[in-house]
């Protein structure tokens, strides 16, 4: 509050200052013409300099002068400022009467225009009635015969200030209006800013708030906002939001340092949308994994308008999925050894001829379950340790490889009567690793027998569409929700359905599916109806630039 006070104070005296001013420069600028006046006087026609009249106006006019310098008139009342210019007139009427022949009525027309302009109407009736009292007296006390020129010059020169007055009374009425009009705007503009400064504080409050980082990015590529957080993920100044195009970043494998052009600030600053996983450096020098995200901002015309980047710290997950993938591989392991231990003596016991018929069953039974025990383990490690196996392309023929899938799945479609068709060419070469994609195939055809209803249909369409080989697998099941679809490839995740079925199973198949297929520079889709079926769609390139 005391600063608002004081404030309002120096605005108060800077108003009272101009004002004062005001009252001065307007003085000055007749005092400045009358001393020319006396100037020429003097030097053309000297002996009207020493008239007594005019000696008179002159000495008023620079003791008006004086008196404008001297008084604060902003510590009056606005009508004393009149007394200047009315006495000016009067200055002006004595110097008349002493040198009427030279036309120092001209004079009248700073005074009348300042009364007129200041006062309005009255102060051009005042300026016009005094200035023509002055006129009338001093066609009166001259010494020349009153006659035509006397009169042309009575009557001309109150016209000329009525107009002149006139002319300075409206144009005061104009800016008036214009400064009124003026303010409006300007009222409506403070308003406009006042407002404007308590939504960005309130946005600024918001955004500090929450518990993921915000930077604005304008269409410059300048940083022009961040909040609390996003300084804190990336050690960062908060009031220097352009300072994070200077953070440099790690992969989302802590092990290559982004370059300058990959950085998430110069992604987005170029326009590009993307989400990535990287790590960087907090406030407190400690790593931290961050998942940043990016969209592009539109004006209000459709053109670019900068961008907006969210980061979220994401530490707790990524160590909580590796600590995840770590215990399963240890486990994994620990179960490998014992399990084909167990499997091996078994099937040395089913090897003995003397083997009784109903013991032989049991460890037949056993041996069966052990196996489907190992297969898990191995999908188990499969999925923990995919990404790490490099991939051993050669060209093979991907007619072949679906035809053995579908020899290998004649049992248990069999078993789930189910009628599996497959459409394709004789032959269509690929360049890939065999057993990577014969463990896809795999995948995809148990799950659309598993998942089928009894006596349902899988249609297998492979065909080439360019550069690239497609397999369209169809089945006749009961489907996946609308809900579960997005996070069929997400490892260890079963969707409803799958978890109410009959069927056993990890949620690892199509997870690890994808992340092969992806390596070898295809896709993965998947579309599916409750209740009627899904449809799985495989791209597979023709060739391979590069193995990896």
């Amino acid at each position: 509050m005391a600063g608002s006070g004081d404030r309002r104070a120096g605005i108060g005296s800077t108003v009272d200052a101009l004002h004062d001013r005001a009252v001065v420069r307007s003085q000055l600028l007749f005092v400045v013409v009358v001393i020319l006046g006396t100037f020429v006087l003097e030097l053309l026609v000297p002996y009207l300099v020493g008239e007594p009249w005019m000696v008179a106006g002159i000495l008023l006019a620079f003791l008006t002068t004086a008196a404008s310098i001297i008084v604060r008139w902003h510590r009056h009342p606005a009508l004393a400022v009149a007394i200047i210019p009315v006495l000016d007139i009067v200055a002006i009427g004595l110097m008349r009467i002493g040198a009427p022949p030279i036309g120092v009525g001209l004079l009248w027309i700073f005074p009348t225009t300042w009364l007129a302009r200041s006062f309005g109407t009255a102060g051009a009736v005042v300026a016009v009635g005094l200035a023509s009292g002055f006129i009338f007296v001093s066609e009166v006390m001259a010494t020349v015969p009153f006659g035509v020129e006397s009169l042309l010059g009575a009557i001309y020169l109150p016209i000329t200030l009525v107009f002149i007055a006139s002319s300075a009374v409206l144009t005061a009425r104009r800016d008036a209006a214009q400064r009124e009009l003026l303010g409006r705007k300007t009222g409506q503009l403070e308003r406009a800013l006042r407002r404007a400064r308590r939504q960005e504080v309130l946005i600024v409050e918001v955004l500090d708030s929450v518990p993921f980082g915000v930077l604005r990015i304008d269409r410059d590529g300048h940083g022009t906002l961040m909040n609390r957080a996003y300084a804190r993920m990336f050690g960062l100044e908060r009031d220097a939001p352009d300072s994070a195009r200077l953070v440099e970043v790690v992969d989302a494998d802590r092990r290559r340092p982004l370059a300058p052009d990959e950085q998430p600030f110069a992604r987005a600053a170029r326009g590009e949308e993307f989400q990535a996983l990287v790590w960087a450096y907090d406030s407190t020098g400690s790593k931290r994994a961050l998942d940043v995200v990016a969209r592009r901002l539109v004006g209000s015309a459709g053109e670019p308008d900068g961008a907006l980047v969210a980061a979220r710290d994401a530490t707790v997950e990524v160590e909580a999925v590796r600590g995840r993938d770590d215990l399963v591989l240890s486990i994994s392991h620990d179960l490998r050894t014992p399990m084909t231990s167990v499997l091996g003596y078994l099937e040395l016991s089913l090897d003995d001829p003397a083997l009784p018929e109903r013991i032989r069953s049991n460890l037949e039974i056993a041996e069966r379950n052990g196996n489907r025990v190992l297969d898990l383990v191995a999908l188990v490690l499969a999925g923990s340790t995919e990404d790490l196996l490099p991939l051993a392309p050669r060209r093979v023929d991907l007619v072949e490889l679906v035809r053995d899938a579908i020899a290998g799945l004649r049992p248990l479609a069999a078993q789930h009567q189910v009628s599996v068709r497959l459409e394709a060419p004789e032959r269509l070469d690929i360049d890939a690793d065999p057993e990577r994609i014969r463990r896809v195939l795999d995948n995809l055809l148990s799950n659309a027998v598993k998942y089928n209803r009894l006596r349902g249909r899988v249609d297998l369409a492979l065909s080439s569409e360019g550069e690239e080989a497609v397999l369209v697998v169809r089945d006749t099941g009961v489907g996946i929700s609308v809900e579960d679809q997005p996070r069929v490839f997400d490892r260890f995740y079963r969707s409803e359905n799958a978890r109410n079925s009959a069927a056993h199973g990890t949620g690892l198949g199509l997870g690890i599916a994808r992340e092969v297929v992806e390596r070898h520079g295809g896709s993965l889709e998947l579309a599916s109806t409750p209740g009627v079926g899904t449809t799985v769609t495989l791209r597979l390139p023709l060739r391979r630039e590069e193995a990896a």
